[in-house]
């Protein structure tokens, strides 16, 4: 109880504050109707005993005062036997009342009840043979409603009919008042609901404490991610509403944390990007300048020396296009806001002409470039410039790594997953350890690397475009028995072949 006070003490003005107020200011007005209404309903209790007791008082009295009553309502010999019967029972009222309710004597001292009325239909209630009792009636003095007796009576010389009234409010309250102070019944009544009062402020405090514990194990690991610790998890939610709101968070911050994962990790590439762009525009650039430096000497070169450094211009200028063609392309791959523009295609159309020029390459590299691809291939369904992008992409890959002498070619056929192209070469392959990572952006291999050949971003690219398109890249490699690339492009639905 001492750490759960210090807890309420510490969260101050706080929402868990509010509740405990709320809950146990609720606890208390519950407490106190619901004593109200025992209280009332134990004051009606013995309202109804009072009257069940008394209900033939009113009778006896009548057969009492009749003698006297002949004399008038209000005769001396009447008043005489009220104060007789006043003083055995001085908290005993009487009235006579007229056939219509109005009191015309009172026998109390001083008299308060003369010209008053009491409803017929209450009296006529009480003298009914089976009652519902108690029988409310208001008091002739006071006004207020109360139990009471009541007879019917003749009085005077023509024997007038009437009720003689016994107000029996005083001797109820007086009956009431006794048996609060002196009931065993009443004092365990009063003790019972003091003790479930504290029970159920007690429990009510204990399921605060539980509900604050978890509460603030939650608020706990909120703040802890807050402050960046990203691994932070509610442990175990339960299935409660609480629960739900930890396993909401726990979802949240994964997601989050997987974000964050990946704004570093593209954060990362973003710095690796700068560094190999930045490497790979010097190398030929530096290579540019030093040949425009030699060709711009005054004493001749020979006709070799300049066609030498020519051919090197021509090379450097052909790799910068290359590479400034491909983050074009790499640049609008990561667009993904902008759309595909599909279009039904020849693919072997478009693969014959790429091919074609790439056939000065191929001539200069010394390497055979051939086509096997049946013209009455199937349209395909693709982006046209980036479908051109990536064989152009695969062929110039093909041709590079093709061996001396060597021969590149594609390969084309209609399967039920589309129309499938492979570009083979006979070079040396690629290791098992770099296949998983050839398609990654500027990853290179060892033997490119040391030829200072390629950007590492052929492959990715071709991928992506893959990708784009709902489809994927396969590389199928083996060292010193070349590479082959396959890709499959879904078939358009309008035009089936090229004929």
């Amino acid at each position: 109880m001492t750490s759960l006070w210090h807890r309420l003490v510490s969260l101050g003005r706080s929402l868990y504050a509010r509740i405990a107020l709320v809950y146990l200011t609720g606890l208390l007005l519950l407490s106190a109707a619901v004593a109200w209404f025992a209280i009332s309903q134990f004051d009606q209790l013995g309202r109804e005993l009072q009257q069940r007791q008394e209900a033939g008082l009113a009778d006896n009295l009548a057969g009492v005062m009749a003698p006297a009553l002949r004399g008038g309502a209000d005769s001396e010999a009447a008043r005489e036997t009220a104060r007789h019967i006043a003083s055995i029972n001085p908290s005993l009222s009487l009235y006579v009342l007229d056939a219509d309710g109005r009191v015309i004597a009172d026998y109390a001292e001083p008299a308060c009840g003369l010209g008053s009325r009491v409803a017929p239909a209450s009296l006529e209630a009480l003298l009914d043979d089976d009652p519902m009792l108690p029988v409310l009636a208001d008091s002739p003095c006071s006004g207020q409603p109360g139990v009471f007796s009541v007879a019917r009576i003749a009085y005077g010389p023509n024997d007038a009919p009437g009720y003689l009234y016994a107000d029996l409010n005083n001797a109820s309250h007086t009956s009431m008042t006794a048996m609060l102070r002196t009931s065993s019944i009443t004092r365990t009544l009063v003790a019972a609901g003091l003790l479930a009062l504290a029970l159920s402020g007690l429990l009510g405090l204990l399921w605060f404490g539980l509900l604050t514990r978890r509460f603030s194990r939650l608020t706990s690991v909120v703040q802890r991610f807050a402050e960046g610790e990203y691994q932070a998890r509610v442990a175990e939610p339960r299935s409660d509403e609480i629960g739900q709101l930890g396993r909401a968070f726990n979802d949240m911050a994964g997601t989050i944390e997987a974000q964050l994962v990946a704004l570093h990790e593209t954060d990362r590439q973003r710095r690796e990007l700068v560094a190999n762009l930045s490497h790979d525009f010097r190398t030929p650039l530096t290579s540019l300048r030093g040949y425009v430096e030699q060709l711009q000497r005054r004493e001749p070169l020979s006709d070799e020396e300049r066609r030498v450094a020519l051919t090197a211009i021509f090379d450097n200028a052909e790799r910068l296009t290359r590479l400034a063609r491909q983050l074009s392309t790499l640049a609008r791959l990561d667009a993904y806001d902008q759309p595909l523009r599909r279009e039904p295609f020849a693919l072997a159309e478009l693969v014959h002409d790429i091919a074609g020029k790439f056939q000065p390459q191929a001539e200069r590299l010394g390497v055979t470039l051939s086509v096997d691809v049946d013209p009455a291939l199937p349209w395909v369904d693709a982006d046209l410039g980036l479908i051109d992008r990536a064989l152009s992409n695969l062929i110039d890959n093909a041709l590079i790594a093709a061996s001396p002498e060597g021969r590149a070619w594609l390969e084309g056929e209609s399967t039920e997953q589309g129309v499938r192209i492979r570009v083979v070469d006979d070079g040396e392959g690629i290791a098992a350890a770099d296949l998983p990572l050839v398609t990654q952006r500027f990853y290179r291999t060892a033997s490119s690397r040391a030829k200072g050949e390629g950007s590492g971003l052929g492959l990715s690219i071709v991928r992506e475009i893959c990708e784009r398109h709902g489809t994927t890249l396969d590389v199928d490699s083996r060292e010193g028995k070349g590479t082959t690339v396959t890709l499959t492009l879904p078939r358009s639905c309008g035009i089936v072949t090229n004929v």
